[in-house]
């Protein structure tokens, strides 16, 4: 459970929790508080989990909640003073694990953008051809484009991950990506990340389980 003391912590995460709630007023968040950092995650209405990650003051106490994201802004904006109530049985999302990664490849920016572009000219013309320009197609075509394999990236090591476009997409509509950045792709048993400066996109591999497309 939240306390006072955490808002300070929390404070950094303010712009993952803006992004979502504009993407969906209905948002959870999970705050993840141990040692010297804080980690915030929430699941996308588009079926993505992200993160952002800050460093904090070091505690020797450790938290793990998962609260409404528009609570937790107006708790942060001093429009209430109490912290946000826990909603833990809400959440349904596995989650990542905390070690164990293995970084793959990095991309820049500059390729990043152009498929994410591409894959967003595909969806209109797609909307187009059903007879409804402007808008999104039937959604299992719009989900059969955004599971679709835009990046392929490979180690020294022969080992590979796939992202998605729906993951590139998730990342620069939460502004993770700064222009002229990097992403880093990872890898951690049936789990895959797409890191970039400012936040996380992570997602399963097909065929694990529970899978976050």
């Amino acid at each position: 459970m939240l306390t006072v003391a955490d808002r300070d912590a929390l404070a950094g995460l303010a712009p993952l929790l803006r992004r979502a709630v504009g993407l969906d007023p209905r948002s959870l968040a999970r705050f993840r508080l141990g040692g010297a950092v804080a980690t915030g995650l929430v699941r996308l209405p588009f079926d993505v989990l992200v993160s952002r990650t800050v460093h904090v003051t070091p505690r020797d106490d450790t938290v793990d909640v998962a609260v409404r994201a528009a609570d937790t802004i107006a708790w942060l904006d001093g429009e209430t003073t109490e912290p946000p109530a826990p909603h833990d049985a809400e959440w349904r999302t596995g989650l990542p694990p905390a070690g164990g990664w293995r970084r793959l490849e990095s991309v820049p920016d500059s390729v990043v953008r152009p498929l994410v572009r591409s894959g967003a000219q595909t969806l209109a013309d797609a909307a187009a051809r059903e007879g409804v320009p402007g808008a999104r197609p039937r959604s299992e075509v719009a989900d059969a484009l955004l599971d679709s394999t835009v990046l392929t990236v490979t180690d020294d090591a022969g080992v590979s991950a796939d992202v998605s476009l729906r993951a590139l997409s998730a990342l620069t509509r939460m502004d993770f990506l700064p222009r002229g950045g990097r992403i880093f792709v990872d890898t951690a048993g049936r789990w895959v990340r797409v890191v970039a400066e400012y936040g996380t996109v992570y997602l399963e591999r097909p065929g694990s389980g529970l899978l976050l497309r």
